[in-house]
């Protein structure tokens, strides 16, 4: 068993990380403070190939893997989570249609989001649930070369500053009554809702969308009639599910970097509070519990890349999801406590970090969503 990481590897985090420490660190406070998301910054992650990181190169990819992807994910994360998430949130519309769109469409849609000249969004999640896919009410009725789609979607990442958006609506009943459809912003009925104000990841745009007589032509549709739900579900898991372990693992490690420092740095009875016990205790839970998420999370990714679809490893992605973002609300509570009143303060980045934290929990599904597939799984 070999669980050194490559060169190309090694290389990517240590330039991800230089990258993250300059550009956005000194930016993470404010872009929290003001919830704003900067373009700017969306088009120089791109331009540093993350995007298209598990995209064949035939569709302007750079296809390192996803090992390579939550690396990238995880060390944007420790400095700003909120593009970490944009890193997260990004590809899923890339990967349903990589997977299940026609070659046109592929050349189409692909290229211009992997170069950062345009944004995606995917919309799954209605009001009735993100976590049950079958109980989507936003549907799409089909007259003549064009789909009519009525309903509406929320807690959608990118939406409101997306150029293209993949969605899920209802073509017919059951499990086989769900497809996937692509788009545009600027089509007629088609519309940003009411954005929402989140405690954590601020800088990421996150609002309703709205479909209202929208009318897109048949050639959107992604894949057949009636694959919409395996599409969701294989997006959700390999791309939206690990994205979010990679979030949590990053702001795990900035809040514990955080907490070690302080207490290097601090001192109490004239000694360095690393010196106490009951400090260097939490130091030692919080440094435990990372290594064992990371390696879930690594685990998971090495799994990936090396032919496992999503389907398969199914309880690999729920427990690194899951255990990763308690993980994450662990250390950054160990890490207010280390700081004590310095804790609460903005400049301190702690509260950040704790409010980042608690997004990941319900993000890419509910933890108690990830014990019932941990459960099934090991019942069979």
């Amino acid at each position: 068993m070999d669980f050194s990481l490559t060169p190309e590897q090694e290389l990517l985090r240590n330039a991800l990380r230089t990258f993250a420490e300059k550009e956005l660190l000194p930016k993470a406070l404010e872009l929290d403070e003001k919830a704003e998301f900067p373009r700017e910054i969306a088009k120089k992650i791109a331009d540093l190939g993350l995007i298209g990181i598990v995209i064949p190169t035939e569709y302007g990819g750079s296809p390192m893997g996803h090992l390579a992807r939550m690396i990238s994910i995880e060390e944007i994360s420790r400095a700003c989570a909120s593009f970490g998430l944009f890193l997260q949130a990004t590809p899923l519309g890339l990967w349903a249609i990589l997977n299940f769109g026609t070659e046109e469409q592929k050349k189409r849609f692909i290229p211009p989001i992997v170069r950062g000249e345009k944004i995606m969004c995917m919309a799954v999640t209605e009001a009735s649930g993100g976590s049950d896919p079958l109980s989507i009410m936003t549907k799409a009725k089909a007259k003549g070369d064009e789909y009519i789609i009525n309903g509406s979607k929320c807690f959608i990442t990118n939406s409101s500053v997306a150029d293209i958006c993949v969605f899920i609506a209802r073509t017919g009943e059951g499990p086989n009554g769900l497809s996937t459809f692509i788009v545009e912003k600027g089509t007629e009925g088609f519309e940003a809702g009411m954005r929402e104000k989140h405690a954590g990841l601020r800088a990421m745009e996150v609002s309703e969308l709205i479909f209202h007589n929208c009318r897109i032509p048949k050639a959107n549709l992604v894949g057949r009639e009636g694959d919409g739900l395996k599409a969701s579900l294989a997006t959700i898991s390999e791309i939206g599910r690990t994205g979010c372990t990679g979030v949590a693992l990053g702001v795990a490690e900035a809040a514990y970097e955080a907490a070690l420092k302080f207490a290097k740095e601090r001192t109490l009875y004239g000694k360095p509070i690393t010196q106490l016990q009951a400090v260097q205790f939490m130091l030692a839970d919080m440094t435990m519990e990372i290594e064992a998420a990371k390696w879930l999370a690594y685990h998971t990714a090495w799994l990936l890349d090396n032919g496992k679809s999503g389907k398969e490893i199914q309880k690999e992605i729920a427990m690194a999801k899951a255990y990763s973002s308690e993980v994450a609300r662990r250390t950054a509570l160990k890490a207010i406590q280390i700081h004590g009143a310095y804790g609460t303060l903005p400049e301190f980045h702690i509260m950040r970090f704790l409010r980042d934290a608690l997004e990941t929990i319900s993000a890419g599904g509910t933890n108690e969503i990830m014990r019932v597939i941990i459960g099934r799984e090991i019942t069979k």
